[in-house]
């Protein structure tokens, strides 16, 4: 009986773990997805069902930022990957992500060229929190970024004018936080 009983609660907790992973993997590809429409159209009311208060904030301050500098982001995750999710309390997680992302800076005013096109892949852990019933991205924090593209990238070696090669320029960075 005692073993029946811990086959069950072990059972019960692998189930839970997973509805913990779904829950985190769909939280963050939303809150990515209402990123990059963020970015694109330089509005972030996209953000408003899927982030906190703060970090619909410090998004606007990106975007104001890629606004001045007359640029839109053009970004797309290519792949995201939960590896691993803690609870803390009954209504937050910490979530750590692989994520692979594509971008390059567009300009706003006619004949002026493209970004290069940035591939990277980030190492991301994000805070969530369970408001009125709805998981929402307060904070994300990147832990290493990878280059992928283009070949021999090095942050901030290969600056061209008017468009953002640092670090994190995808919305991620944390030289903005």
């Amino acid at each position: 009986m005692a073993a029946a009983a811990a086959a069950l609660a072990l059972v019960s907790t692998g189930c839970a773990d997973e509805r913990r992973r779904f829950t985190a993997e769909r939280a963050v590809r939303a809150y990515d997805e209402a990123l990059a429409e963020a970015y694109r159209m330089s509005d972030v009311s996209r953000l408003g069902p899927v982030a906190g208060e703060r970090e619909v904030e410090r998004v606007q301050v990106l975007i104001d930022l890629k606004r001045s500098s007359a640029l839109v982001l053009e970004s797309r995750i290519e792949s995201l990957t939960v590896t691993d999710v803690r609870a803390v309390g009954p209504d937050g997680l910490v979530v750590r992500t692989r994520e692979r992302w594509r971008y390059h800076d567009r300009p706003t005013r006619p004949g002026r060229p493209p970004g290069p096109v940035f591939v990277a892949e980030m190492e991301m852990e994000w805070d969530l929190a369970r408001v009125r019933g709805t998981w929402r991205v307060e904070k994300g924090r990147t832990l290493s970024s990878t280059y992928l593209e283009p070949k021999g990238f090095v942050p901030g070696k290969s600056e061209r004018h008017g468009h953002d090669t640092r670090e994190g320029a995808n919305g991620h960075g944390e030289a903005a936080r």
